[in-house]
């Protein structure tokens, strides 16, 4: 996937509101969309914003 068919760094930013909303939970549903979500930005990790995200949670995809 390329990166710039899409806005990654406000992806990055609404995954990050999203993330930080729903850490806390252990649901395997929010769990496995946090992974979707991630998996999908990673290509994109020469976009600062995506790439701090990645950092802040490193959860494989």
């Amino acid at each position: 996937m390329r990166c710039r068919t899409f806005e990654p760094e406000e992806a990055a930013r609404t995954a990050s509101r999203m993330l930080d909303m729903f850490v806390d939970l252990t649901s395997d549903r929010t769990t496995r969309r946090a992974r979707v979500v991630l998996a999908r930005l990673k290509p994109c990790t020469d976009v600062p914003e995506v790439r701090e995200l990645l950092t802040r949670y490193p959860m494989s995809a």
